[in-house]
């Protein structure tokens, strides 16, 4: 069977999504201390196609948004009350490709529960640190390699076909390109689910907002994720080998000079932002040995500076959206 188009129209969608993953639980639902872990996909892939709309409908009432979502934006078949819906569906999970990533899926169901299980305590320290309300619900599914998660009212989805580890060759046969696929694994998934459901919940800033707007937008994400997750090192936090990490604190005085030298931290032009913010195999205006991304690493460390100075907890943090008021207060001279 030929490899259905679906599969690949969205590929380089993954790459800039952080929006943006893995699975797990038992065969249905699992508590995972404080919510419930769902393995959608499991539904998907042993439920007849003719059957799954109204077995959703009748018996997992709670997945109906994330079931929309799923249809129309994740694999894009439209909705389920379309007459030729299990068609669709059925050439969904009917491909050879898709099959067999979910056998793969399945076999390391406990590896991902693991990531899950550490997913769910951080969401229930973000619920006990900020007074916000946690997911109810943890939805692991296979998209096509389209999304890697779907933040909804009550639920965070889990794209896992996105976590199937760096040497995977799924990964290779798309030609996902390697500073993207070594990010891939499956014990990256716990910092970027947390991530995911951060940016769904922080206000962002503001559509015409400069480089010192999104830089500290991000750098509170990260500071926040940190928090939420203790025991994750820099190193996973922002995907950098510990040689890139060195190199960061080395070069920091140095970036934070060129940054203000040449007028970036004000600006608004749309090419500058993306080059110090988005997934790159390094920053072009620091070499080849720099890591991508170092504007979102500056911010953190200017957002780590300015809870120090004032002692803030993550509550007031979050009602913070004064990227200046950060900056100021941070005294960040590195």
């Amino acid at each position: 069977m030929k490899t259905n188009p679906l599969i690949l129209q969205s590929k380089i969608g993954i790459l800039i999504l952080i929006l943006v993953i893995g699975t797990v639980a038992c065969d249905r639902r699992k508590k995972t201390g404080h919510g419930s872990l769902i393995r959608f996909e499991k539904l998907v892939f042993t439920i007849s196609p003719a059957s799954l709309s109204d077995s959703i409908h009748l018996n997992h009432n709670n997945l109906v948004p994330f079931f929309r979502i799923f249809n129309e934006e994740v694999i894009r078949i439209g909705p389920d009350s379309l007459p030729g819906y299990a068609g669709q569906l059925e050439r969904f999970i009917g491909d050879s490709l898709i099959w067999r990533v979910y056998t793969e899926v399945d076999k390391s169901a406990g590896l991902y529960q693991e990531s899950c299980r550490k997913i769910d305590d951080a969401l229930g320290r973000w619920a006990t640190l900020t007074g916000n309300k946690r997911p109810d619900n943890l939805i692991t599914f296979i998209s096509g390699f389209n999304q890697s998660f779907i933040t909804l009212p009550g639920c965070l989805g889990i794209g896992v076909d996105n976590y199937l580890g760096s040497q995977s060759p799924f990964y290779r046969g798309l030609d996902i390109p390697i500073y993207i696929r070594k990010n891939m694994n499956p014990d990256n998934l716990p910092a970027d689910a947390v991530r995911a459901w951060l940016y769904s919940e922080l206000p962002g800033p503001a559509p015409d907002g400069g480089f010192l707007d999104r830089m500290i937008y991000e750098g509170k994400v990260y500071y926040i994720a940190s928090k939420l997750l203790p025991k994750l090192s820099d190193e996973k936090l922002f995907h950098y080998t510990e040689e890139q990490l060195n190199w960061c604190h080395v070069q920091e005085k140095a970036m934070w000079k060129y940054l203000a030298e040449q007028k970036i931290l004000f600006s608004t032009e749309r090419l500058s932002i993306r080059k110090f913010i988005e997934e790159a195999p390094f920053t072009r205006d620091f070499g080849n040995e720099s890591p991508g991304r170092v504007g979102v690493w500056i911010g953190y460390r200017i957002v780590s500076s300015y809870v120090k100075a004032t002692g803030m907890n993550l509550k007031d943090l979050i009602g913070i959206t004064s990227a200046k008021e950060i900056l100021s207060g941070s005294k960040y001279h590195p």
